[in-house]
């Protein structure tokens, strides 16, 4: 087999129209999601290495990145707990291969998500670990960027070396893309859209420029912007909105927040782009077989390599900040996702829980949520008022 070729894109000097940085970055992702390798630079250092995603990559290329100086497997404090090297889970490590693994072993690291798998992969051995460094981190902020696992082979690059035709990105580009900005946020559309149980409803459809991601707005009834507006943030929910789920309450609360919204006169209903607490369709499906081996779902996310949560709330504030929605009544049992609107600028002046029936497949889920998320899950609706500015 001939050995892949890598040649380094040249960067076009401006791009006619957007941010340079997020078009270098959202083709690096693309590139990642197809399992090419990518090239990330480091201006400060004066660096550069060679970055391959073990989820989607072929063989050939693992090899040929296994063949470059410094290889090493890149991954969150959370997924070498699977492994169980002694790390903190907000770390990300460098893991140091043990000799005499050849492609497809290493390979299998990435294909893997359960520990044995993992454990089987690297012969039963424990990698030496070292804290990453600057390109590394960015590597995995790509990697949960493009909703991959979080688990990539790092190498520096030989004089010469190529193994696939590779997009080049420098690692401020990346800050830029993660750090969203209030202009990044467009209003792109909007109609009325007749709802049952509230046929005074409009549709609003936002996009993000940084990577074309599109958020909704419900506008339900008349909601007045100089009162205290009930707004939900709904993260999308393909199993349980969609195909109603039993496994989580995200399909019950969302009919739930929209009943409660008109019968509070009117509100905003804001579904995000967020699926699977941020971690992406593939990755939540994943989780549901480690929670049907026996680990809750905060700990079969950590086992993938994923926070508790990866959602940002950015997004939801500048919705509603363009909407002219700014002092409102948050519909969650979430505390943390009231802070997170506050820190970014909404005035949230009361907190109102949204309770959905449990049953058997989602009884342990609701419980995690309670017990180790920090959930407000109480027995019946209530509404907590809350001092402005605090917690």
């Amino acid at each position: 087999m001939s050995e892949p070729r890598l040649q380094a894109v040249p960067r076009a000097a401006e791009p006619p129209q957007g941010d340079p940085a997020l078009v270098a970055v959202d083709r690096t992702l693309s590139e990642l999601r197809r399992g090419r390798g990518i090239v990330l630079c480091d201006a400060t250092s004066r660096s550069w290495r060679l970055v391959v995603p073990l989820e989607t990559a072929e063989t050939a290329l693992v090899a040929h990145t296994l063949q470059q100086p410094g290889a090493a497997l890149v991954v969150t404090g959370e997924r070498a707990a699977a492994l169980r090297v002694p790390c903190e889970s907000d770390e990300v490590l460098s893991l140091a291969l043990p000799v005499g693994l050849d492609a497809q072993q290493v390979h299998e690291l990435g294909a893997h998500w359960e520990a044995d798998g993992w454990r089987e992969a690297l012969g039963g051995l424990v990698p030496q670990a070292a804290c990453a460094d600057a390109i590394c981190l960015a590597a995995v902020q790509l990697a949960k960027s493009a909703q991959l696992l979080p688990a990539l082979l790092v190498s520096g690059l030989q004089t010469g070396a190529a193994p696939v035709s590779a997009q080049a990105v420098r690692i401020d580009e990346i800050a830029r893309y993660t750090q969203p900005a209030e202009q990044d946020l467009v209003r792109v559309s909007e109609a009325r859209v007749p709802l049952r149980g509230e046929e005074s409803s409009r549709v609003v459809l936002f996009r993000d420029r940084r990577d074309a991601s599109e958020h909704v707005a419900v506008i339900v009834g008349h909601p007045d912007p100089q009162g205290i507006v009930p707004v939900r943030a709904h993260s999308s929910c393909f199993t349980g909105d969609l195909l109603g789920s039993l496994r989580c309450d995200c399909g019950e609360q969302l009919q739930t927040a929209v009943k409660r919204l008109h019968d509070e006169g009117g509100g905003v209903l804001l579904y995000l782009a967020q699926e699977g607490r941020g971690i992406g369709l593939a990755n939540k499906l994943r989780a549901y077989q480690l929670q049907d081996d026996g680990l809750d779902t905060v700990d079969a996310d950590r086992h993938l390599g994923f926070s508790a949560d990866e959602r940002s709330y950015a997004i939801a504030a500048a919705m509603l900040r363009q909407l002219g929605f700014t002092r409102i009544k948050l519909l969650t049992n979430s505390p943390h996702k009231l802070r997170e609107l506050r820190a970014r600028g909404i005035d949230v002046q009361q907190m109102e829980s949204l309770l959905a029936p449990a049953n058997v497949h989602n009884e342990r889920y609701i419980r995690t949520k309670r017990e180790r998320a920090g959930h407000l899950i109480p027995d019946s609706d209530t509404a907590v008022d809350v001092a402005p500015g605090g917690d």
